[in-house]
């Protein structure tokens, strides 16, 4: 952080102390912006109607009244009043709905009730199909494909390994730092008892913007990025790695570590397995740097990469891949709200914030976004069978009323079309929490 720099409302300080000056009122502020853009992404969200609502409209009171007019018109002209009511009665029954009507909520039901246990929690059936169609999936990157944590990914050759880590430990361990927890899971990796490495650290300070120093056993001990090593005019090689965090004990260069993001489990597959359930375009959406973002990107498979983003610039995107597919997003934080509430179907991490939970159509409460292709091929499965249950539906349907109109069909055979008919397709639905 650098004198003049602007921060945004809800950033969190996790090292030092800095003076800021509020330079907007709060209708201006960041936070309320992306307020406004979750109501307007909400507002703007088209709600499909369900098709069996539709169908029960104009499907019900029509075989009312052509029941009616088999049943009646005939008579009016002369023909046999019995034959005729037969008819109707055989119309009437074939015709009746009931395997629609049955079939089709208990298959996206048991569609969600898989989705669940697989841990994915829907907010409403209307969302499956979205969820289906999808061809297009945007991730945020930090705390959705990484997990937001820092892990220790290099650590220098040194003579003595646990000394070296007994000097950070010790300098570290009453920080929430991200640098203080990856050492102490580091520590943890290594199943070194945490007393053992534990020293006295006297006149500790924290130099803002470079790093820690403090004296143990009577050493001067350093502890911080390339600035500290030129601040105390540290000596050190030419092809030292620039990235690193390094040790300094009494004026020499002890050691150094090196950090990153810790990618989720399975995350490394993601992309092959996306592609294998028709997903053509994968895509990471991030407010991080660009190095950062291809550097991620690189170990889950090279997908394409957007970085620097404010909110508004992904909801941007996002509404730009929606002109040539439906859209899948998942993210867990507030920047992500309105991208959450504008994407065909979107899905918030369960260890998100609230506002991203509230807004999502769905929350993944496993957070295991390795999970995503099974549960999209779960969603795809899902609605091939309800797509069949209305097709085989209405056909027999039809024949049936066909033969039943011009008397070829017996009672029973209206009795299967209706009573024989729903009891297959609710069968064809269990398949869905079957497999």
């Amino acid at each position: 952080m650098t004198e003049g720099q602007e921060i945004l409302s809800g950033n969190s300080n996790l090292s030092g102390s800095l003076t800021a000056e509020v330079i907007r009122e709060y209708k201006d502020s960041t936070t309320s912006q992306i307020i406004d853009l979750v109501y307007e992404a909400t507002n703007n969200k088209g709600k499909t109607e369900k098709f069996i609502t539709k169908f029960s409209k104009i499907y019900t009171p029509t075989v009312m009244i052509l029941a009616l007019a088999i049943s009646i018109i005939p008579i009016l002209i002369g023909l046999d009043a019995r034959t005729w009511i037969t008819r109707a009665l055989v119309f009437l029954v074939a015709s009746c709905p009931c395997s629609i009507v049955i079939s089709i909520p208990l298959a996206f039901f048991s569609c969600i009730g898989v989705l669940s246990k697989k841990g994915l929690l829907v907010k409403g059936t209307k969302h499956i199909e979205a969820l289906a169609k999808a061809k297009t999936i945007c991730f945020d990157k930090t705390g959705t494909i990484t997990t937001g944590k820092m892990v220790i990914d290099e650590i220098s050759e040194c003579e003595k390994k646990k000394e070296f880590f007994s000097y950070l430990y010790s300098l570290e361990h009453l920080s929430n730092h991200p640098i203080a927890t990856s050492i102490e899971n580091e520590v943890q990796k290594q199943g070194w008892k945490k007393e053992e490495l534990l020293q006295d650290v006297a006149e500790q300070e924290e130099i803002a913007g470079y790093g820690i120093k403090g004296v143990i056993q009577g050493k001067q001990v350093l502890f911080g990025n390339q600035k500290l090593l030129d601040k105390y005019q540290i000596s050190y090689p030419e092809d030292l790695n620039k990235k690193g965090i390094y040790l300094i004990v009494d004026g020499k260069l002890y050691g150094y570590i090196t950090l990153k993001e810790e990618i989720r489990k399975g995350a490394e597959n993601l992309k092959a397995n996306l592609k294998k359930i028709g997903i053509h375009k994968i895509v990471m959406l991030t407010g991080d740097g660009l190095e950062k973002a291809e550097e991620i990107s690189q170990k889950i498979g090279e997908i394409e990469v957007y970085a620097s983003l404010l909110p508004k610039e992904k909801l941007e995107k996002v509404e730009e891949f929606k002109k040539n597919s439906k859209v899948i997003f998942v993210g867990d934080g507030i920047n992500d709200s309105p991208v959450l509430a504008t994407a065909d179907f979107s899905i918030s991490m369960g260890e998100g914030t609230q506002i991203a939970s509230n807004t999502a159509d769905s929350i993944l409460i496993s957070n295991q976004i390795a999970i995503l292709p099974n549960i999209i091929k779960t969603a795809k499965s899902s609605m091939r069978i309800i797509y069949f249950n209305m097709l085989f539906s209405l056909l027999t349907k039809l024949v049936v009323l066909i033969l039943g109109v011009t008397g070829y069909a017996p009672i029973w055979l209206a009795v299967f079309a209706d009573v024989g008919v729903a009891l297959l397709t609710v069968l064809n639905s269990i398949r869905i929490y079957r497999k």
